[in-house]
């Protein structure tokens, strides 16, 4: 997949713009605040996903206008497309080869695109919950309908949860549990093993990725965790995951009915990175945290690549910044079989590309810049 055109008028303080993108890498700079972010924002946009730093639709129009627009044209599934995003105060349109959606959703796995910001760094220093949704979301990636697995599991959750706290406080009986604890763990049961088979993928992909950037000087490990199956295995059936579920809501549903919460599940599950060894949120260097981060990006995408025999779109924002100059060499030369945007405050990075197309962003204005 390739982004061909932009069009951009009236989006946060980008200036109106239209301009041809690099099959390659396309490497973006200027200082900060000056719309870097905001220009890579507005691909992201063609997704159909909310903004990737949590703004909301109306936000995103310039402060001095009453809507905005983005379109691009790109090169997907064997063929030239188009997909326009309209903003106003209230609501965001879509529309994609002219016709219109219902919902942005609608076009979740049309516009195929894997970012990495700053943000995302909290896949390694945050809690398990990042990680979780890491995982869920590159699901959802490749499986659409997955997402409908992870809404339906979290909507029974809370009626678990609800009806735990009705016990808590009145003589209800505990055998309507029953009803709850087999459709939470049969659901349970479903998403955990999606997610295991999906990680399958993804470590292999990782590993390499890791094991280059880092020059073989590191080895990282990745395993995923359960709160309830103390030995679950890659191979563990759909039956087994159940059962175990099951089984350990019936012991901990006294518990359970105490607090009013559910204390076992997916919900509570753990994907844990290690480098030789140790911990990688605890012990790992802020670069090695970035590098990670990247690599799980970058793997996802290969991922995406191997299932579709086709490559999604890289976004890297602010990527550069604590990575030593291996880590650097290889985002500039190692990625370059397919479209990658790249941003940067420093212009002399751009210095490394050996192929590809500069452009600088200022006071949001862009331009292309002598590579």
């Amino acid at each position: 997949m390739k982004i061909e055109k932009i069009y951009i008028e009236g989006y946060r303080n980008l200036k109106k713009y239209s301009t041809e993108f690099d099959p390659k890498i396309n490497f973006i700079y200027g200082e900060n605040a000056q719309g870097k972010t905001n220009f890579i924002e507005a691909i992201w946009m063609f997704t159909g996903a909310r903004s990737f730093r949590g703004t909301k639709d109306a936000d995103l129009v310039n402060f001095e206008k009453d809507s905005a627009k983005i379109k691009g044209d790109f090169f997907f599934e064997n063929r030239n497309q188009e997909i326009a995003v309209f903003f106003d105060k209230s609501k965001r349109k879509i529309f994609l080869n002219n016709v219109a959606k219902p919902y942005p959703t609608g076009v979740i796995g049309k516009f195929r695109v894997v970012l990495f910001s700053p943000l995302q760094l909290s896949i390694i220093r945050g809690g398990p919950d990042f990680r979780r949704r890491f995982i869920d979301s590159a699901i959802c990636k490749i499986y659409p309908g997955f997402m409908k697995t992870i809404v339906k599991y979290n909507q029974t959750l809370r009626q678990r949860n609800a009806y735990l706290k009705t016990l808590n406080v009145s003589k209800s009986s505990e055998h309507l549990l029953d009803i709850w604890d087999e459709k939470l763990s049969d659901i349970g049961a479903e998403l955990v093993k999606k997610r295991l088979d999906y990680l399958v993928l993804l470590k292999e992909e990782l590993f390499k990725i890791y094991s280059e950037i880092s020059n073989k000087s590191e080895f990282m490990e990745a395993e995923y965790v359960s709160s309830f199956f103390k030995n679950l295995k890659v191979e563990s059936s759909f039956e087994e995951i159940k059962n175990e579920m099951k089984a350990k809501l019936e012991k901990f549903r006294k518990s359970d009915i105490k607090t009013g919460f559910t204390a076992f599940g997916p919900h509570k599950d753990e994907l844990e990175i290690f480098i030789d060894k140790k911990n990688a949120k605890k012990f790992a260097s802020q670069g090695q945290q970035r590098s990670l981060a990247v690599c799980l990006k970058l793997a996802e995408a290969a991922v995406m690549e191997n299932i579709f025999n086709e490559p999604p779109v890289i976004i890297l924002d602010d990527v550069m910044s604590e990575l030593d100059d291996n880590r650097k060499n290889y985002m500039m030369e190692k990625i370059t079989n397919k479209q990658v945007f790249i941003t940067d405050c420093d212009k002399f990075v751009s210095e490394k590309l050996k192929t590809g197309t500069v452009f600088k962003v200022e006071n949001g204005k862009i331009k292309r810049d002598k590579n």
